[in-house]
């Protein structure tokens, strides 16, 4: 054997380590565990984060060997690409010797292959070896499935099978996992996920990803049109919902309002409705009027701001109470008239024209609060997701072969006895579920014995 080694060239040493089982068990091991340090560690999380659980040195270390993006880094690629070539080296070198098996059986009932089978029978008819190959071959087609029939050395041999695809089975299986694994290579090296909050009325064409480390160009720009929150009544959330528009070359090509579980796609990525917030502090709306009742607009007043009016002076929302002596909301506003000194009173949400009483040339009446949110969206683009799920159904299609079929195989084999009669064995097997095919046996050897009869 050492001679044997030391004589095979670089290729053969090189194709025996790819189809070694060994190789195939090394890194599935080695995917499994990284897989549950991936599970583990949550990856593509801000540096903020990371640094809020672990200490300087691990983080610095795990940074260094790519944990918080594990999915992406070289080292989970280069692993992926061992498994799929291990496996496919595999599968070629496997192949070729299965196929020939089926494309040429055994068609004739040996003395060494009838001892090897364990289900046979033998009995003896009186007649000639064409009458009953005849009978027999008619029997196996009704019950069973139409025969080969060869005749040698003056025996005649029938041999019929069923479940052939059962053989390719776990072929399919193989390819199945090599599909799969090629998708998530292609999803791993050319796509991307992260996550983007985009405030009411804003739009964004960049999106943060590896934890924020790098910004992914869309190639087009999204906008959050409006936002809204459904709760129940004890203030929890019910249902929240993003109305997004893509403009791709200056207008608009698609408009959705997305929720959990609905997301928007435009040329291959996905945007997924993940969270919400306020975007920045509250403003209060407040409606300005003449004495005479003539409206001249809204203010929109931040938290001490002040806001000027032409003509009349600065106006500023100092405080807010959500039930101000029992009257429920209020706000109080500061007017600054040139050469004045300030002015303070409170306006009530609940009775729009108390300002009147204060004798000036305007009228305030607060309307109340009014919040921006933003939208919280997970952005995603996988092009090998369709190969992923190419695969999956082939597994299952290669695990239906392999586990639920079995291919059967019935040998026939008629001689001309000493006495004049002719001679008959009947035998079988079955790739798997061998109990159920002897079940199926003893049916046939009662058929094909009463055939002729």
């Amino acid at each position: 054997m050492a001679d044997e080694k030391r004589t095979l060239s670089p290729m053969d040493r090189v194709w025996n380590f790819f189809i070694s089982v060994k190789l195939a068990i090394i890194t599935l091991i080695v995917l499994a565990v990284t897989s549950i340090l991936g599970t583990i560690i949550e990856q593509n999380q801000p540096p903020e984060k990371y640094h809020q659980i672990y200490e300087d040195w691990a983080f610095a270390l795990m940074d260094r060997i790519n944990l918080f993006d594990m999915y992406h880094s070289v080292w989970f690629l280069f692993i992926l690409v061992l498994f799929t070539v291990n496996l496919s080296c595999c599968t070629i070198d496997r192949f070729p010797r299965m196929l020939k098996v089926v494309r040429n059986p055994r068609t004739k009932l040996d003395g060494s292959l009838e001892k090897s089978l364990s289900l046979s029978d033998r009995w003896k008819r009186k007649g000639t070896l064409p009458e009953w190959a005849g009978k027999y071959a008619e029997a196996l087609s009704g019950s069973f499935a139409k025969p080969r029939v060869t005749e040698d050395g003056g025996e005649v041999h029938l041999y019929a099978e069923t479940g052939v695809a059962s053989r390719f089975g776990v072929y399919v299986t193989h390819l199945s996992i090599i599909i799969i694994f090629i998708g998530a290579i292609l999803g791993n090296v050319l796509g991307f996920k992260g996550y983007v909050n985009i405030p009411e009325g804003e739009m964004i064409s960049k999106v943060p990803v590896r934890g924020g480390i790098q910004m992914q160009d869309l190639g087009f720009t999204v906008r959050c049109n409006a936002f809204s929150l459904e709760t129940y009544p004890s203030g929890q959330p019910k249902a929240y919902k993003s109305d997004l528009s893509v403009i791709d070359g200056g207008r608009e090509v698609i408009r959705k309002t997305i929720v959990v579980n609905d997301p928007l796609q435009y040329k291959g990525i996905w945007f997924y409705q993940a969270s919400y917030g306020q975007a920045g502090g509250a403003t209060a709306k407040v409606t300005v009027a003449r004495k005479d009742g003539t409206p001249m607009g809204a203010l929109a007043l931040a938290a001490n701001e002040p806001v000027p009016i032409a003509g009349y002076g600065i106006v500023r929302g100092v405080n807010y109470e959500q039930n101000f002596q029992g009257k429920g909301p209020a706000l109080q506003v500061v007017v600054e008239k040139p050469g004045q000194p300030a002015v303070s009173f409170w306006l009530f949400q609940g009775d729009p024209d108390l300002d009147r009483q204060r004798s000036d040339s305007l009228v305030f009446s607060f309307g109340g609060l009014s919040s921006k949110m933003f939208t919280g969206l997970q952005v995603a683009k996988d092009p090998g997701v369709n190969i992923v799920w190419l695969g999956c159904s082939m597994m299952v299609i290669g695990l239906i072969m392999a586990f639920f079929l079995s291919h059967q195989r019935v040998w026939v084999r008629l001689a001309q006895g000493a006495d004049g009669r002719v001679e008959v064995v009947l035998a079988g097997s079955a790739s798997r579920n061998r109990l159920a095919f002897e079940k199926r046996f003893e049916k046939l050897q009662t058929g094909v014995k009463a055939a002729g009869q």
